[in-house]
């Protein structure tokens, strides 16, 4: 070793000994990350329950589904510790561990019923301050049954019980307190159920019928309507035979009652039916979900493929409705377009795939008598390695880049659209890609 380097480590290690380092702390820099002691003791008391004849068994529906979660369920600013087992009767437990003096240790065990919980929550649901534990015991493949249980005093006992297909929570009276939302469906037609607490602690129930002829309820959600009223979505299939053919109900808390105001008063279903698997969503991003409606397009050319235009709508706390936009939706590549409102009733719409890596969608409108339609816009979906280059012949512009595909725009010259900068601009924003939403309340 020279003297040089010899001199530089011995001022690196005098330098670490006046900082107060030892040689087992420099060691400690180079081992593999620990977790907190306060986990380390968690874990032995999983491992003791899993030894007695446990296993794990996470929630297998809502937003959470892991085995082990974290909530302060007693609002110290400390979480708790929830542990979803299986013990060796084979019936799901929930280990409940706080922390006292910085370890966990075992505070309450809830034993459900059935073979497995379906859906956990935690909210205040009777405004004493604490979190309950909601959970659905999955009793069998038709049935769970909602238990809200107290942990005050880290006894469990349970508020209520409802025997339901799913539930969610949110304040729909909208006083503060969250109320509990059950759905049913039964041969007879669904219902839901509102379990609320008053400000003296009593438990107060509400029904509202949905649809008699939903058959299959596929989303079950919690969202605003117009003016950020709290309203229950119930969507899913009102055919056996046929699949597509979706509706939706929509109920809101007035007047003290649950009221389904999509319903026609003259059949008693709803007006919301609809012959495509689309479902509600907030299409223009104001916070309300807008219910569509899907119609069928003219085809330009002849042959089987049909064209459809989404028109959605903001429905009101009276049942009325307003259009707030429509789409045309291009599932197979991924994408769709806020349409115009001058191009929504003479729209036709074809699709090019004759190049290879490359497939187009053709915006027109219908002609007058005797003449050809008018093409307005070209949407192009490029996917071969030269895609960047195909984004860039005749008067194409682009609309998103990513890893894999360009897409691009041509506005036809003979179509009267501003052609600027501007009006490429305004093709850019009308065009989305389509995503999955976090949050469907998909059952």
């Amino acid at each position: 070793m020279g003297k040089k380097y010899r001199f530089f480590v011995a001022i690196f290690v005098a330098l670490l000994l006046l900082s107060g380092c030892s040689i087992s702390e420099i060691d400690e820099l180079y081992s593999l990350p620990q977790p907190p002691r306060e986990y380390l003791k968690l874990q032995e008391l999983i491992d003791a329950e899993i030894a007695s004849g446990c296993e794990y068994a996470a929630p297998t529906t809502g937003s959470f589904r892991q085995s082990v979660q974290l909530a302060d369920l007693d609002k110290n600013g400390t979480n708790e510790a929830l542990v979803f087992l299986r013990n060796k009767d084979l019936q799901p437990l929930i280990c409940v561990y706080r922390k006292v003096s910085g370890a966990y240790e075992l505070a309450a065990k809830i034993t459900g019923e059935g073979s497995a919980v379906g859906h956990a929550e935690y909210a205040d649901i009777d405004g004493d301050g604490l979190s309950e534990v909601l959970v659905s015991w999955e009793v069998n493949s038709e049935m769970r049954l909602l238990k809200a249980y107290s942990i005050r005093n880290w006894t469990p006992s349970a508020l209520f019980d409802e025997s339901c297909l799913d539930f969610q929570t949110g304040d729909i009276n909208s006083d503060g307190i969250t109320d509990v939302l059950a759905l049913s469906i039964e041969t007879s037609g669904g219902h839901v159920d509102m379990f609320s607490f008053d400000k003296q602690g009593n438990m107060i129930k509400k029904s509202v019928k949905l649809s008699p002829s939903l058959k299959r309820v596929d989303r079950f959600r919690i969202a605003n309507i117009e003016n950020g009223i709290p309203a229950i979505f119930v969507e899913g299939s009102y055919s056996i035979d046929e699949s597509g053919f979706l509706l939706t109900d929509i109920v809101i808390f007035s007047d003290g009652e649950l009221k389904n105001i999509a319903l026609d008063t003259n059949t008693g279903n709803s007006l919301t039916k609809r012959q495509y698997e689309i479902y509600s969503t907030d299409i223009d991003g104001n916070g309300s979900l807008d219910v569509p409606y899907a119609e069928k397009l003219e085809n330009s050319a002849a042959g089987t493929v049909e064209y459809y235009v989404f028109d959605w709508y903001t429905y009101s706390a009276e049942g009325s409705r307003r259009l707030c936009a429509s789409t045309y939706h291009c599932y197979t590549d991924g994408w769709y377009f806020t349409l115009p409102e001058s191009w929504r009733n003479n729209l036709i719409v074809r699709r090019i795939s004759s190049i290879s890596g490359e497939r187009a969608v053709v915006f027109s409108v219908k002609g007058g008598d005797g003449e050809k339609p008018s093409d307005l816009l070209t949407i192009y979906t490029l996917t071969d390695e030269n895609r960047a280059d195909r984004a860039k012949i005749g008067n194409r512009f682009e609309l998103f880049n990513s890893e894999t595909v360009i897409y691009a725009a041509e506005i036809n010259e003979d179509s009267g659209l501003p052609n600027d900068e501007e009006g490429k601009q305004s093709i850019i924003n009308r065009f989305h890609l389509i995503t999955s939403e976090w949050i469907t309340g998909a059952l």
